[in-house]
């Protein structure tokens, strides 16, 4: 019963609508009648301005309903885009990073064959140089710090905190 009454009240709302167009399209044409102009004609073209008037509340209607449409649309990817996390792009200095990286494993790599002269026999070595095991351990911790500092160079210019 409630569908009824609603639908009797939409239709009254819609045929007043209806008329109040009309009512406007019969003063605009009275407005502008030309003198000799018959009756019929007058009607006829209020009959005009009428439909001109439904047609251009048609034409808004569908205009508003795009717009809103498109203001949904939009509404929807800003959420979009505030929920995704942000993809970071790759800084410029990203090649000279790398470069630093893989100089950075070179210098650990030399540190490690520095420290390899610990395992020298003392009977290979002459008497004479029995330093240079002191001396490549010393260049073995040197390389091995330096490998570290590029690393965090690397890293930071990465832009990662390290």
């Amino acid at each position: 019963m409630l569908k009824k009454n609603q639908t009797d009240k939409q239709i009254s709302f819609e045929a007043q609508a209806a008329q109040a167009i009309k009512d406007e399209a019969e003063k605009i044409a009275n407005a502008t009648q030309a003198p000799g102009q018959t009756k019929s004609e007058t009607k006829l073209i209020a009959k005009g301005i009428a439909k001109g008037i439904e047609t251009y509340k048609k034409q808004e209607k569908a205009k508003a309903r795009e717009r809103s449409r498109n203001e949904k649309r939009k509404r929807h990817s800003d959420e979009i885009s505030i929920n995704q996390p942000q993809i970071p792009s790759k800084p410029a200095s990203a090649g000279l990073a790398r470069l630093i990286k893989y100089f950075s494993n070179f210098m650990a790599i030399l540190s490690f064959a520095h420290f390899s002269a610990i395992f020298i026999p003392k009977q290979t070595l002459e008497n004479g140089i029995q330093w240079v095991p002191i001396v490549a351990v010393s260049l073995g911790i040197f390389y091995l710090l330096a490998a570290l500092m590029f690393l965090k160079i690397s890293n930071k210019l990465r832009g990662k905190n390290a």
